[in-house]
């Protein structure tokens, strides 16, 4: 979505944002309590510190990719413990920080974590260092996805995050991955809609291929919670 056309739709987005014609229990809660939750939790201080040493260290590196603003690595964080997963498949590491934001939510959690690239900023390193027996690296998709679906087995409730898409050719086999996710129960959550091309189309493919289960977006992020108990729903929000 575009900037105009983003604030055009400003003041509905804002006014459902509060809860105002959401009808469904679930939802309204997790618009409210969840992407909308103002109260501080107890980690926000490390991790904006956590961040402050990758932007340092990034200082003079030039065309680096964007470092997740604190107000989004927060709203991870939330969408992490409200769910609580003990497993995590990620994509691409943005330095380490969402990992780390992820897997403070408990120390039982873990991550599977495919990012053919995070060896160009060893700063990713040095933020995974306190985690590292807790995370798998890869730098194959297929092998990624193939680990942690042994991992979960079938009765679990896959939470994926996608930061990002690391290879053009990564975009057909994740619509696939995710697709047969969403025909049993998964949580994803996609960021950088409006800043890239295939996450976009990842994004509205998968929109297109619920039937069940409920998203939630701004057009910058997306949340889909594919619950079978959810009728099929789409939220358009500011968060």
């Amino acid at each position: 979505m575009g900037r105009i056309k983003r604030y055009r739709t400003a003041l509905s987005r804002h006014h459902r944002s509060k809860g105002h014609g959401i009808h469904s229990p679930f939802a309204f809660n997790f618009v409210r309590f969840v992407l909308r939750e103002k109260s501080p939790y107890y980690c926000y201080e490390d991790m904006g510190l956590l961040r402050q040493v990758v932007v340092h260290s990034l200082k003079n590196v030039k065309n680096h990719p964007r470092v997740i603003a604190m107000k989004d690595l927060k709203m991870i964080f939330r969408i992490a413990n409200f769910f609580n997963p003990s497993n995590i498949l990620q994509i691409d590491s943005c330095y380490g920080l969402t990992a780390a934001s992820l897997l403070n939510v408990s120390p039982l959690s873990r991550i599977w974590l495919y990012d053919p690239h995070i060896g160009d900023y060893p700063i990713a390193a040095q933020v995974l260092a306190p985690y590292l027996d807790r995370v798998e690296c890869y730098n194959e998709l297929e092998v990624a996805v193939g680990d942690f679906n042994g991992a979960i087995k079938k009765v679990a409730c896959p939470f994926i995050v996608v930061n990002s898409i690391p290879h053009s050719m990564d975009l057909e086999p994740l619509k696939r991955i995710f697709g047969s996710m969403l025909s049993r129960e998964c949580v994803l959550v996609i960021r950088n809609i409006d800043r890239s091309d295939s996450v976009k189309i990842l994004w509205k493919y998968l929109k297109t291929e619920m039937t069940h289960g409920q998203s939630f977006t701004n057009e910058k992020t997306a949340v889909i919670v594919s619950k079978k108990k959810l009728n099929s729903e789409h939220f358009f929000l500011w968060f």
